[in-house]
């Protein structure tokens, strides 16, 4: 089990929105590897999520459904808040191995400015034909934007550096907010680096809507020529 030798401070950050079954495996999960505090953000749950789940985690939750871009945002500033100088951030529906959460400790150990960034193989593996198309638009798209060279732009597996409230600093409160953050980066001149991660699916159902996440990604990326 990976725990505090680390020099970092971390905390572990899950935005969920009725997930509850996946949530309370993953944590389990999490525990079983690694000894750092988790934070849950409920993001207006109705399908019986609520705090009594959850034993030794922080739990936060959102009176109604604000999107997955805005739990991030309440996460991240109350971990920062809370002292914490690095959140690794995991989606809840068990599509992150947290058996890889200490290779992004180790990337934030290496590169402390760093937003570490979870890279899966977008050509050999078993994601339907759309989403690999989607993601190599939407990371090239974002690549010639920010002359960053960005990998996978639509995965949650991250590590946040929290000295710089700026890099979440976002109007963006959906899927479309972790998009955002790459031209934040760019501007905070923060660097990235790329963590290879396996493709996991599990049953749940995705919340994403390909036709309008798509029209939100495009007003996401018109957003940035006037920041």
């Amino acid at each position: 089990m990976i725990s505090g030798l680390t020099a970092l401070n971390p905390v572990i950050l899950i935005p969920v929105y009725n997930g509850r079954d996946s949530i309370l495996r993953l944590i389990q999960e999490i525990k079983s590897v690694a000894d750092y505090p988790i934070m849950i953000i409920d993001d207006g749950s109705t399908d019986g999520t609520g705090s009594g789940d959850f034993e030794s985690v922080t739990y936060l939750r959102h009176d109604k459904n604000r999107g997955k871009g805005a739990a991030l945002k309440t996460g991240l500033s109350q971990a920062e808040a809370r002292g914490f100088d690095h959140a690794i951030t995991l989606d809840a529906d068990g599509q992150h191995d947290p058996g890889k959460i200490s290779n992004f400790i180790a990337g934030a150990e290496s590169h402390p400015r760093a937003l570490v960034v979870g890279m899966r193989d977008l050509v050999n593996n078993s994601m339907p034909f759309h989403r690999k198309l989607s993601n190599h638009i939407t990371s090239l798209v974002l690549s010639l934007r920010t002359s960053l060279r960005v990998r996978d732009s639509q995965v949650g597996y991250r590590s946040y550096p929290l000295n710089d409230s700026r890099l979440w600093d976002s109007i963006e409160d959906g899927f479309q907010f972790e998009s955002a953050v790459f031209f934040n980066a760019a501007k905070l001149k923060i660097p990235l680096v790329w963590q290879p991660i396996p493709v996991i699916y599990g049953s749940e159902e995705s919340h994403m809507n390909l036709f309008m996440d798509t029209l939100r990604f495009i007003r996401t990326f018109m957003r940035s020529f006037k920041c």
